[in-house]
């Protein structure tokens, strides 16, 4: 990820904790910087700093073990790393605080729980307000609410407008992904265009490319070669336009369908025909 897609980008793992790396933090730093502050192999306790906004907030990124004993540590982890600054908490805790976070499956009992609260509020945190799915993990039988974000007493003080959504899972996950936007943000600028692997394999590629390419264009070679370059990129859109049937909006609304299906099924969880369309 960090070589393909994110060079320029900061990343730190728990890796020396954990073995195998469990949470992995990406940021950039033109926008923000980030200070390690701890790690254990069920969390990563940062300092976050806004170079844009100017303000500052701990966070911890969280994966909890799928035992009870071996949580324990998570929760006297963060005991130890409690703070009278502004705290955010996030990530899968791997257990759920009540009844009303599980659907299906066995009953909730005290003593599953218990650690998860008793935590809770010896650090006085609590969910912050989201919108989205409740449940955030299924394996198409059983739903929980295992992914959470949480903030402590002192998050108020920071004073920034704050929006947490839990999307449904799509079709490479059974977890929601959780987006967390702090302020206003606004985008500017083109989509950038994309290029499909697939244009490759089509008899008229080649043909595409060499007739745009052998243009008399006069200037300076990087005149020319962005010239090219842009007749290039119509001719290529009007190929996939013809022979590929928009396969981008195709993608986008199979994603679209598969979204709605999955915030259906969010309302009425042991509906058969739901699952089955969810699958297919």
């Amino acid at each position: 990820m960090h070589k393909l897609r994110l060079k320029s980008w900061q990343f730190v793992s728990n890796v020396e904790a954990a073995i195998y790396a469990r949470i992995v933090i990406f940021w950039n730093p033109d926008i923000m910087k980030v200070e390690i502050l701890h790690f254990s192999a069920q969390g990563i306790h940062v300092q976050i700093t806004s170079l844009v906004h100017q303000y500052s907030f701990t966070a911890t990124f969280i994966y909890g073990f799928n035992t009870i004993t071996a949580r324990r540590a998570l929760w006297e982890d963060l005991r130890k790393w409690g703070t009278e600054s502004p705290w955010l908490l996030l990530g899968d805790f791997n257990y759920i605080l009540s009844q009303d976070d599980k659907h299906n499956g066995e009953s909730v009992s005290n003593y599953e729980i218990s650690d998860f609260r008793e935590c809770c509020s010896d650090l006085g945190i609590a969910d912050l307000n989201s919108m989205g799915c409740h449940f955030t993990w299924t394996n198409g039988t059983m739903w929980t609410k295992i992914d959470r974000v949480i903030v402590n007493t002192y998050w108020s003080t920071l004073q920034q407008m704050d929006h947490v959504h839990f999307g449904t899972p799509g079709a490479l996950s059974n977890h929601s992904p959780t987006t967390i936007q702090l302020g206003f943000w606004e985008f500017h600028g083109k989509q950038n265009f994309k290029f499909f692997n697939i244009w490759v394999a089509h008899p008229q590629f080649l043909e595409t490319i060499s007739q745009h390419w052998s243009l008399d264009i006069y200037g300076s070679h990087i005149y020319i070669l962005c010239k090219k370059l842009k007749q290039l990129k119509g001719a290529l859109k009007t190929l996939n336009n013809l022979y590929f049937s928009h396969i981008l909006e195709r993608v986008a609304r199979a994603g679209k369908d598969l979204d709605d299906t999955q915030l259906l099924l969010q309302d009425d969880r042991d509906n058969g025909h739901l699952l089955a369309l969810e699958k297919q």
